[in-house]
């Protein structure tokens, strides 16, 4: 039996949190009239609140304990994936907003049918569907299997707990509720990272500089690796790895898509891309440095730290924060912790419910009043809610929940990416070239992946890191994709107004605020 490592003062901290976000679904509860409202709220909001909303949805648990934990096993390497972001911001403040917020009315996936038709738009929502709820499960086991390692609580209570808080907020306070309590939950964030690493430079013997000199010579400070191979992690491998996983959440992520549409003004919506990006990488940083400083902090003090927990990294940041920090301290950490999880999947949720209203009700029941709208994506935020709970129990039962991550997303979602820069970026791109292109890609990626499994016969290529075969499908899709167009149907033209550079200017922009209908 682990012995809890809070305080009273620590449990307040924690229970007062969970109150204030229960508190603030249910302000929110009244603003909730229409469908519209439910998944867009008033459009309106500056550019720094969906921007700090934005970044509190793609930072989750996996940030505050396996960054730390990369680090603390072998370097900062795994910063070379946020290196690209930049760029991939650049790409979507001048090219996607504009096209989304003129486009479509709330879901990402309503451009795939304009484009290249139905069957398109089922892949791509089908495809987040599957990705996002697993991903919902996946932290919220995490991040409960992680407290439960500091306070000896146990595991499915912690998770019926946190899925419960969550959804609640969710089903009241709509898209409004959700972002609004991203918000605090954002500066949790930064506010948790920051004072850890603070009491590491103000406890740590021999002070900031020494930390620092001991750091860097232990090569815990290791940015780049430039030992290429196709089946090892490398610089290289990161840095296209983040290249194809950014440009997919900027551009066929409905949680980003539909933040796009909540901004007042189109350069309201650039600034936020641009403050969420930055906010990302300094937050990479933030917690990735807290990582290796955290092994100089226990190598030079080695009575704090359990010997046990020195092989298994991923464990050594939730000790620190349960036995060296003060109370009161912990208590406020273990909320931003609490926040990085349940700022995601309040946006996975809300995204999922708007996913099934308009891809999928809303063609089925074209008749039904607004009433019934609202009150069947309620439903579905509840009932996606449950099964996330239950399938997050279902996940104790998994060994490794980092390679069943890297397995499950390697095989789903090929070529979603691809898929939208030939919509976007071709004129002569044709629903036919796009399938032909799509079938090869998903054949290519399962059988890159079953080739490492040992599977498959073996083949003329080397086996290749499982970070590589996202975007190889995506490259596969792009170029049979456009290739096939040319040949099967050279005359196809797409329309203009569904590709970049045609959908609008900030100054002519109005956002597609049509009824949800």
């Amino acid at each position: 039996m682990i012995k809890s490592a809070l305080t009273p003062w620590d449990i307040f901290i924690i229970v007062g949190y969970f109150m204030f976000m229960i508190w603030l679904g249910a302000r929110f509860k009244k603003n909730q009239k229409d469908t519209k409202q439910y998944f867009l709220g008033k459009q309106n909001l500056p550019g720094w609140v969906v921007g700090m909303s934005l970044f509190a949805t793609i930072i989750s648990s996996w940030t505050f304990i396996a960054l730390p934990g990369k680090a603390f096993k072998s370097d900062i390497q795994y910063l070379a994936n946020v290196l690209i972001l930049p760029f991939c911001a650049f790409i979507a403040s001048k090219y996607l907003i504009s096209l989304f917020r003129n486009r479509i009315k709330l879901s990402a996936y309503e451009y795939l049918e304009k484009r290249f038709g139905l069957f398109a738009r089922i892949y791509g929502n089908l495809a987040f569907l599957i990705v996002h709820f697993g991903k919902m499960a996946a932290i919220l086991y995490l991040l409960s299997l992680t407290i439960s390692g500091i306070t000896g609580w146990n595991i499915f209570f912690l998770i019926l707990t946190i899925g419960v808080a969550t959804i609640f907020y969710t089903f009241h306070g709509g898209i409004e509720g959700v972002v609004w309590s991203e918000v605090i939950q954002g500066f949790l964030l930064i506010g948790g990272g920051v004072l850890s690493v603070l009491f590491i430079f103000f406890t740590f013997p021999g002070g900031v500089s020494c930390l620092f000199v001991e750091t860097i010579a232990a090569g815990k400070l290791k940015l780049f690796s430039f030992d290429f191979t196709w089946n090892n992690l490398n610089t290289i491998v990161l840095l296209f790895f983040g290249l194809n996983y950014w440009m997919q959440k900027y551009v066929s992520d409905q949680t980003v898509v539909q933040r796009y549409l909540l901004a007042r003004t189109q350069s309201n919506a650039c600034h936020a891309i641009w403050i969420s990006s930055l906010l990302i990488v300094a937050i990479w940083v933030l917690f990735m440095s807290l990582g290796a400083f955290l092994w100089t902090f226990y190598t030079f003090q080695p009575g704090l730290l359990p010997v046990s927990l020195m092989s298994t990294p991923d464990k050594v940041y939730p000790y620190f924060i349960g036995h060296q920090l003060p109370s009161g301290v912990t208590g406020m950490i273990l909320s931003a912790l609490f926040a990085a999880t349940m700022s995601t999947l309040s946006s996975d949720l809300n995204a999922l419910g708007s996913i099934l209203y308009d891809d999928y009700y809303n063609k089925l029941r074209k008749n039904r009043d607004d009433r019934r709208r609202l009150k069947f994506s309620r439903i579905t935020v509840l009932i996606a809610g449950i099964l996330c709970i239950f399938l997050a129990m279902a996940f104790t039962n998994i060994q490794s929940m980092a390679d069943a991550a890297f397995d499950f997303v390697a095989l789903v979602a090929g070529g979603i990416l691809g898929m939208y820069l030939l919509g976007i970026f071709t004129r002569r791109t044709s629903p036919a070239g796009l399938y032909v292109g799509l079938a090869l890609a998903v054949t290519a990626i399962l059988y890159l992946y079953f080739g490492n499994k040992g599977t498959v016969p073996p083949h003329r290529f080397p086996a290749v890191h499982t970070l590589w075969i996202g975007l190889i499908g995506n490259l596969i899709t792009l170029v049979a994709g456009y290739l096939a167009s040319r040949i099967f149907t050279p005359a196809y033209s797409a329309d203009p107004l569904l590709l970049a550079g045609f959908a609008g200017t900030p100054a002519a922009d109005t956002c597609n605020k049509e009824t949800l209908s």
